[in-house]
């Protein structure tokens, strides 16, 4: 009888353990009611620098959205894109969308499609209130001071000063007017995660009656440190990026060389490492956008700087990251021994790379999923054919399935190459060692595994004859 009770008062526990934990598991919801509003796919997603990802869409029928989103979600900006106006997808610009703060709270919004921000209003939200009220005073000021800047300069550069002393004045004026607006937010709502945001917003006071330069000067030494680059929840947003660009811009003139430039970022990156550094999470964050934007810049000497002084300051695990990837494949440069593998062929037979080379090799890292790659093999076998000295091809693929491998392998018609795969995507031992990140990757090599050239694209390709 003991045994039964217990018995029942456990399965009872386990009952209210269930009843709490399906209480707990708030969840939202937003709710945004858009003027305007055309019959497509709305999208809800998460915001992490310049990154968008995906979390929830509809298919509106009417001008009211609701989505449910779970407490689960962390505080961050999140971004509803709403669609394209008929303009945008005729000159192929950006949808309408509206950047908003979720943070464990219901929000109802009203819009129009046409202009989702400056027709916002918050029915609903403490956090989307504090924030766009605060961003709207923030540009007032910040477009007063641009048009006052631009007037002092130009009679510095006249030598009229002295008939600058009103917007001099003004000026100073507003920059303590800005840095009050955002104290006094930070002070009223410091439980609200929309003060962290703000107080990124921080400045350092460029006096008027300086120069351009030394203005300058005082916000590259003096505007990192007034940033916060501790707090991880950041991250989900742009704050930090947007003040690393900022940063990074402040150290670039017009008339710069290409070389003069890439030493101005040098000292700019140096900077913003030792600025960031203060949390990993963080520091890998900005490290990581740093790369990305010079890739897309195609400075590619900044991301080889970056990779001599930075690579080994990541968190080193068994598995690399995308971004120690990026960092260490700088270093796999002409005069560069690759290392030896072997890997099974399409036949399941192992091959290894030093017995089958040539006095000249390409070898390329691949996907039957790579869109591409598919448009760049075919030229790369007219390549190959085209060539004084015959050439050895090692593809190696990134699948992990190996129908889907095969069946590329016969409609590529590469047949005549070694085909080699572990199946294993990035995570092969291969792809590790050779710091893939991105696919296609190539390397041309000789019979002694040293890389003679880096091509990426196929332009690149194109300029080498051997």
């Amino acid at each position: 009888m003991k045994q039964k009770v217990l018995s029942l008062i456990f399965a009872e526990l386990i009952l209210v353990s269930a009843f709490v934990k399906t209480v707990s598991a708030q969840t939202f919801s937003l709710e945004i009611k858009c003027k305007n509003l055309p019959q497509n796919t709305v999208i809800l997603g998460e915001v992490k620098g310049d990154k968008f990802t995906p979390l929830d869409s509809l298919n509106t029928k009417s001008n009211s959205l609701k989505f449910n989103v779970k407490e689960s979600l962390h505080p961050g900006i999140y971004r509803v894109i709403f669609g394209q106006t008929l303009y945008a997808k005729i000159m192929n610009e950006t949808p309408q969308q509206l950047d908003f703060i979720f943070n464990n709270e219901d929000i109802i919004l009203e819009t129009d499609f046409n202009a989702p921000e400056d027709s916002l209003l918050i029915i609903l939200s403490e956090e989307n209130r504090v924030w766009f009220e605060f961003q709207k005073n923030e540009k007032k000021l910040q477009n007063e001071m641009d048009e006052l800047k631009m007037e002092i300069d130009y009679y510095q550069q006249a030598g009229t000063l002295e008939k600058a002393t009103e917007q001099i004045q003004k000026y100073n004026e507003i920059q303590t007017e800005r840095s009050q607006l955002i104290q006094n937010t930070i002070e009223k709502n410091s439980n609200l995660w929309a003060a962290r945001l703000i107080a990124t917003f921080r400045e350092p006071f460029l006096d008027g009656n300086l120069t351009a330069k030394a203005r300058k000067e005082i916000f590259r030494n003096e505007s990192l440190k007034m940033i916060d680059f501790s707090d991880e929840s950041l991250i989900w947003s742009q704050v930090y990026t947007n003040k690393v660009f900022r940063y990074l811009v402040s150290f670039n003139q017009k008339d710069f060389t290409q070389k003069q430039r890439e030493e101005a970022y040098k000292k700019a990156v140096d900077s913003i490492v030792a600025s960031t550094n203060k949390n990993q999470k963080v520091y890998e964050f900005i490290l990581d956008y740093l790369v990305n934007g010079f890739e897309i810049l195609k400075m590619n000497n900044l991301i080889e700087y970056m990779a001599d002084k930075y690579s080994e300051t990541t968190c080193q695990t068994d598995e690399k990251t995308t971004l120690e990837r990026k960092l260490l494949s700088q270093k796999m440069k002409p005069g560069t021994e690759v290392p030896d593998f072997t890997m099974d062929d399409i036949n399941g037979d192992p091959v290894t790379l030093s017995e089958v080379l040539k006095e000249k090799n390409l070898l390329i890292f691949w996907a039957s999923w790579c869109p591409h790659c598919k448009e760049m093999l075919p030229f790369i076998q007219s390549w190959v054919k085209m060539q004084s000295s015959s050439f050895e091809v090692v593809a190696v693929s990134l699948d992990t399935d190996r129908q889907e491998w095969e069946n590329a392998i016969k409609t590529l018609k590469t047949e005549s190459w070694y085909n080699l795969t572990d199946l294993q995507e990035w995570d092969g031992k291969t792809a590790t060692d050779y710091n893939i990140y991105a696919t296609p990757t190539l390397f041309i090599i000789d019979k002694n595994r040293k890389i003679m050239a880096t091509p990426v694209t196929v332009n690149d390709l194109s300029k080498l004859n051997f």
